[in-house]
Protein backbone atom coordinates (compact mmCIF):
# COMPACT_ATOMS: atom_id res chain seq x y z
CA UNK A 1 0.00 0.00 0.00
CA UNK A 2 1.50 3.64 -1.04
CA UNK A 3 1.92 6.79 0.62
CA UNK A 4 -1.28 9.19 0.66
CA UNK A 5 0.53 12.66 -0.15
CA UNK A 6 -2.32 13.71 1.72
CA UNK A 7 -1.41 12.50 5.25
CA UNK A 8 1.57 14.74 4.60
CA UNK A 9 -0.72 17.89 5.24
CA UNK A 10 -2.52 16.79 7.59
CA UNK A 11 -3.40 18.71 11.31
CA UNK A 12 -4.12 16.92 14.45
CA UNK A 13 -8.00 17.67 14.00
CA UNK A 14 -7.76 15.55 10.84
CA UNK A 15 -6.08 12.86 12.56
CA UNK A 16 -8.87 12.77 15.33
CA UNK A 17 -11.59 13.22 12.74
CA UNK A 18 -9.65 10.09 10.65
CA UNK A 19 -10.04 7.80 14.62
CA UNK A 20 -12.10 9.16 17.07
CA UNK A 21 -11.88 6.45 19.03
CA UNK A 22 -9.69 3.73 20.58
CA UNK A 23 -11.95 1.08 18.63
CA UNK A 24 -11.40 3.18 15.69
CA UNK A 25 -7.40 3.33 16.21
CA UNK A 26 -7.33 -0.39 17.41
CA UNK A 27 -9.10 -1.37 13.69
CA UNK A 28 -6.40 0.78 12.19
CA UNK A 29 -3.74 -1.09 13.15
CA UNK A 30 -2.15 1.92 15.10
CA UNK A 31 0.04 1.58 18.38
CA UNK A 32 0.09 3.80 21.24
CA UNK A 33 2.76 4.98 23.54
CA UNK A 34 2.78 7.07 26.46
CA UNK A 35 5.30 9.67 26.66
CA UNK A 36 6.38 12.42 29.60
CA UNK A 37 7.82 15.44 28.36
CA UNK A 38 9.58 16.01 31.56
CA UNK A 39 11.65 13.03 32.00
CA UNK A 40 11.11 11.47 28.74
CA UNK A 41 10.04 8.38 29.79
CA UNK A 42 8.08 6.21 27.64
CA UNK A 43 5.83 3.34 27.94
CA UNK A 44 3.84 1.15 25.02
CA UNK A 45 0.29 1.38 25.86
CA UNK A 46 -1.64 -1.73 25.35
CA UNK A 47 -4.79 -1.06 23.48
CA UNK A 48 -6.50 -4.20 24.00
CA UNK A 49 -6.44 -3.22 28.14
CA UNK A 50 -7.88 0.10 26.96
CA UNK A 51 -11.02 -1.76 25.32
CA UNK A 52 -11.31 -3.46 27.86
CA UNK A 53 -11.14 -1.43 30.83
CA UNK A 54 -12.73 1.79 29.00
CA UNK A 55 -14.88 0.43 26.01
CA UNK A 56 -14.22 0.90 21.98
CA UNK A 57 -16.23 4.29 21.96
CA UNK A 58 -13.87 5.86 24.89
CA UNK A 59 -11.40 9.02 23.12
CA UNK A 60 -7.92 9.40 23.97
CA UNK A 61 -7.46 12.48 22.32
CA UNK A 62 -6.33 15.33 24.41
CA UNK A 63 -6.17 12.80 27.55
CA UNK A 64 -3.04 13.15 29.75
CA UNK A 65 -1.91 11.08 33.17
CA UNK A 66 0.49 11.23 35.52
CA UNK A 67 4.16 10.23 35.14
CA UNK A 68 4.10 7.07 37.03
CA UNK A 69 7.87 7.78 37.96
CA UNK A 70 8.90 8.73 41.23
CA UNK A 71 9.52 12.48 41.98
CA UNK A 72 8.75 13.02 38.28
CA UNK A 73 5.95 16.17 37.91
CA UNK A 74 5.01 15.56 34.46
CA UNK A 75 1.82 14.46 32.43
CA UNK A 76 2.31 11.86 30.23
CA UNK A 77 0.37 12.49 26.91
CA UNK A 78 -0.53 9.88 23.84
CA UNK A 79 1.68 9.39 20.77
CA UNK A 80 0.46 7.27 18.22
CA UNK A 81 1.61 5.32 15.04
CA UNK A 82 -0.11 5.23 12.46
CA UNK A 83 1.47 2.47 9.67
CA UNK A 84 -1.08 2.71 6.88
CA UNK A 85 0.49 6.58 6.31
CA UNK A 86 3.74 5.64 8.22
CA UNK A 87 3.75 8.78 10.55
CA UNK A 88 3.66 9.74 14.45
CA UNK A 89 0.50 11.30 15.65
CA UNK A 90 0.76 13.56 19.00
CA UNK A 91 -2.57 12.66 20.56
Amino acid sequence: MGFNPRFAVWRREDWQGYAPTIGDMFRRGWQLSLVCPKCNQSYRADIDKIIRERGRDWSPWGKTARCPRLYCPGRMTLRAYAPRPNTYIDI
